[in-house]
């Protein structure tokens, strides 16, 4: 449908002028040439330009101006290509359409698998909610994923370089499964792990968490690497800083949380956006040493947290409003999520502090592949956490060590006792 009202436009334009019709206002622009570089010195001159018919300037969503003129993000801007989804997710969907439901408290409940809510309202008040399950509860990211190892770049944006940090990630869904069963447990939505296994001096940092279908608060694990032994932790960790870079846990793979933890959720609306849906990073170069591990970053060029360009194209986008409760240290969180059902993507996300005042930019991209059970699927590209008020950030690439759906995974192997075993 997008093309199509593309297409319809430039022909009414088109019958427009033959026919020697008056139209009032400036002639439209022509498109930019792919591959046309949006930075900070070209900006002024291509906001009132086209892409795909449309002017760029309406297309920039949230921070990203602010992000391009003052700290050197660049984007390649690129026709828009259609966006993939995940190998049977549509046909789960379709098989338990309309089973789902949200109770008073905003529970998910009667939920087996697929898309629990493909068909949004933006009249419905719990709309984001819905739209934050879909995101969350369904593996059309993979039931399974197993980042080891990961390697974080923190980042000064006066200095360059601080640290690498490798660690492993890994998420086991137990409901909401693409593979069969699609559900373990009916009482545990997923185990989620994010743990460092280098350097030495923050080696064994790290939390698991447990999020349970009910919407209870989580049990949230750590393993004290000084006793060798795991220990549980506070509920309330699950929105911590991870010690050593710029992320909160609950930004771990974009989110980590159950939408009821946060005071609301809304859909503002949907518009278009530029976002990174056909990634052309190269991964990391794991035979190279130094800075020339990581040719998708541009470490040389202050303020180093900057990715080089990439492709970024028109998707339609959900525009998202998080209100965390009092006790976060997060304000709001502006989102903005693909529409497409069954890839719903967090293209981009800006965090606003308790003054109101801009405080963190997440971006990054995505492309397909293939995963290690056959599927053809997203997987990520790039990711950084931007702190522009301490001018400092993380950021990390793909590599090999990336799993979706590996064979052979076992819930033991993601749940808390499995820690120890993590940094092996």
């Amino acid at each position: 449908m997008q093309k199509q009202r593309r297409a319809l436009h430039h022909l009414l334009w088109a019958g427009a002028l033959g026919a020697g019709l008056s139209v009032a206002g400036p002639l439209a622009a022509e498109d930019v040439a792919p591959g046309t570089l949006l930075n900070a010195n070209s900006i002024d001159s291509l906001l009132d330009q086209t892409l795909d018919g449309e002017p760029i300037r309406g297309l920039l969503v949230g921070q990203q101006e602010r992000m391009i003129r003052e700290f050197g993000w660049a984007m390649l801007l690129t026709p828009a290509q259609p966006v993939n989804v995940t190998t049977g997710a549509l046909e789960l969907t379709e098989k338990h359409r309309g089973e789902a439901r949200l109770d008073a408290q905003k529970r998910l409940t009667n939920y087996t698998t697929g898309v629990p809510f493909p068909d949004l309202d933006l009249a419905d008040p719990d709309a984001g909610y819905k739209l934050v399950y879909n995101i969350l509860r369904f593996g059309w990211a993979g039931d399974v994923l197993n980042l080891k190892q990961i390697t974080f770049l923190i980042i000064s944006g006066e200095n360059g370089l601080e640290k690498e940090q490798g660690w492993v990630y890994r998420r086991f869904l137990m409901s909401g499964r693409m593979s069969e069963p699609h559900v373990l447990d009916k009482s545990i939505a997923k185990y989620e792990a994010l743990m460092n296994v280098y350097p030495n001096d923050t080696r064994g940092v790290g939390l698991l968490t447990v999020n349970y279908t009910d919407a209870r608060l989580p049990d949230v694990y750590a393993y004290i690497k000084n006793l060798r032994r795991t220990r549980r932790m506070s509920s309330g960790a699950w929105a911590d800083p991870v010690q050593g870079t710029d992320l909160l846990f609950d930004d771990t793979f974009g989110l980590n949380l159950d939408p009821t933890w946060y005071e609301s959720w809304k859909i503002l609306g949907k518009r278009h956006a530029l976002v990174v849906e056909h990634s052309i990073l190269p991964p990391m170069d794991e035979q190279a040493s130094g800075k020339a591990k990581y040719p998708f970053m541009r470490l040389d060029e202050a303020p180093y947290w900057n990715f080089q360009p990439d492709n970024y194209e028109i998707q339609e986008v959900y525009e998202v409003e998080g209100i965390p409760r009092k006790d976060h240290l997060v304000g709001r969180r502006q989102m903005f999520i693909g529409t497409t059902v069954g890839a719903p993507k967090i293209y981009w996300q800006d965090h606003y502090d308790r003054k109101g005042e801009h405080w963190r930019t997440g971006g990054g991209g995505s492309k397909d592949a293939k995963w290690d059970d056959g599927r053809t699927g997203p997987t990520g590209t790039s990711a950084v956490i931007v702190d522009v008020q301490r001018l400092h950030a993380t950021a990390a690439g793909y590599s090999s060590g990336v799993h979706q759906n590996p064979p052979g995974a076992k819930a033991a192997d993601y749940a808390p006792e499995a820690l120890p075993r993590m940094l092996e």
